[in-house]
């Protein structure tokens, strides 16, 4: 660990370790100087770094790849040490940058920037990122990542998002970088393209624009990236044009395909911009305000369907886990104490069958079987008709199932090899968002002739579920008896199957 007024020997030159400037998400960062010449430099270390085999030599290529980037809107290095020797933390020896950082820059703005002063700082960050692209993907653009030497913005921290990675490895998000930063494609640990690294930068300008995150401050920052529209930043900053507002809402796309391709398009975009001052500034303007506007509607329609996505995906999710943890869970239990019973030569054997939404799983014993299957309910099932309204048309009515006029959430059925069933349904609990189950027992009726050959009792399919739920206490051919299910009169089905 470095300390103030230390020497450190770095390729054979001696440096003073002369002052603390921080500490980052990965490490310290110390201000050193040259004793011969005075020059002076910033020194990273990097405590988070875990030393293993593949995350050194991950470590090494990285940053030989970052010593190629010279650029003057990037932070040079000029060396590192790997911490395979003394001292053994790895550190990176860079440009120092005098001015401090673009978030510290921001912090002290006390108005909105000028759409000049936004746009030379935009373009000085824009041809730091080609030259960085170039060679590798940042991964983790913010404000506190770009330095400000002189005047002169400067990208930094590029090579060090895998040291990032092994930091943050235990939280919920699946990526890389900083969570208001990251693009939404990251968290499902997509390949990492320049187009995320597009959509970092984008909500840097909107910050420079607006002076504030376009998502303002965020318990679920995922959720936030995958769904939500922020303000466009010429509403919020008059100072900014309709073209500008368009170039950073290209940006910050939610599709990496409506991102920009490359750099230079980005650039070229903005440099168009300027070039609104004739006689019809206001009328242009108008025109891409509307367009802005519709990309904005789309922007939303697509959030939309992102939310009902991710809803549909916990719903199932809460389903599976009840039926695994409330059916298949009592089942096996009750298969693992009758084999610890039977011994070797009567074994029971239960395994799971998954399909696309739907699950099952097999008890076998003897040459006999009892099939368990359950389905969660989608927006097909439903019963439809044809029936004249008031007014003499005819309309399709859609009825969704139900039972004791609760909302049915999944149904399954229990059924043996000699035919003979029951049915589980699930329906919506007004305690919590997890499902109360019922059992239910279909049999025949006396105004039935018993022609589909079934015995009774016997369990319905899904596509007959449909339809005969809503007959529960109906006079109808079959008779179907409801009950609050317990796991017992599952395992008393099976124990009277095999």
């Amino acid at each position: 660990m470095f300390r103030v007024n230390d020497y450190v020997n770095i390729d054979g030159k001696e440096y003073l370790v002369s002052k603390f400037l921080g500490q980052g998400g990965m490490g310290n960062v110390f201000l050193i100087e040259d004793k011969m010449n005075d020059s002076r430099f910033a020194l990273k270390t990097l405590q988070y770094y875990i030393p293993d085999d593949n995350n050194h030599r991950s470590l090494i290529n990285e940053w030989e790849k970052a010593r190629k980037i010279f650029h003057k809107n990037t932070i040079r290095y000029y060396g590192f040490h790997d911490g395979l020797s003394e001292p053994k933390t790895p550190y990176l020896l860079m440009e120092y940058a005098n001015s401090g950082s673009l978030e510290q820059f921001l912090k002290n703005q006390n108005c909105f920037l000028d759409e000049d002063t936004c746009l030379e700082i935009f373009h000085q960050i824009i041809n730091g990122m080609e030259a960085v692209n170039e060679v590798l993907i940042h991964r983790d653009i913010k404000p506190d990542n770009i330095f400000i030497d002189n005047g002169i913005f400067k990208i930094a921290d590029f090579g060090l998002a895998k040291i990032a990675e092994e930091k943050t490895r235990s939280k919920t998000f699946k990526g890389w970088g900083t969570e208001p930063y990251i693009a939404p494609e990251a968290y499902r640990a997509e390949t990492n393209t320049i187009q995320m690294d597009m959509y970092s930068i984008g909500h840097v300008f909107y910050q420079i624009a607006t002076l504030k995150h376009a998502f303002g401050e965020q318990n679920n920052w995922e959720h936030a990236h995958l769904t939500f529209i922020p303000p466009l930043p010429n509403k919020l900053n008059s100072n900014i044009s309709p073209k500008v507002a368009f170039v950073i809402n290209k940006l910050i796309a939610k599709k990496p395909a409506n991102r920009y391709k490359t750099w230079d398009c980005v650039r070229k975009d903005l440099i168009d911009s300027t070039k609104n001052v004739g006689d019809h500034k206001s009328a242009i303007n108008n025109i891409l305000n509307n367009k802005i506007s519709r990309d904005l509607e789309i922007d939303k329609t697509l959030s939309k369907q992102q939310i009902q996505a991710q809803e549909l995906q916990r719903r199932n999710d809460i389903l599976k886990f009840q039926f695994n943890s409330e059916i298949v869970l009592p089942v096996t239990d009750f298969v693992n104490d009758f084999n610890n019973v039977s011994g070797s030569t009567a074994m029971m054997k239960i395994s799971e069958i998954s399909g696309k939404n739907d699950l099952a799983c097999k008890i076998v014993f003897d040459r006999k079987f009892v099939n368990i299957w359950f389905h969660p309910l989608t927006e097909s099932d439903v019963l439809k008709r044809y029936a004249d309204d008031i007014w003499g048309g005819n309309r399709l009515h859609i009825t969704k199932p139900t039972m004791k006029g609760k909302q049915v959430l999944a149904w399954g059925g229990i059924e043996c090899s000699d035919k003979k069933g029951l049915n589980i349904v699930l329906v919506h609990s007004e305690s919590d968002e997890y499902g109360d189950w019922y059992l239910l027992k279909n049999t025949h009726s006396s105004f039935s002739r018993n022609n589909d050959g079934r015995p009774d009792p016997f369990a319905f399919n899904s596509d007959e579920l449909v339809k005969e739920i809503h007959n529960i206490g109906v006079m109808h051919i079959y008779n179907l008896a409801a009950k609050p299910l317990e796991a017992k009169d599952i395992v008393d089905f099976i124990s009277n199957s095999l």
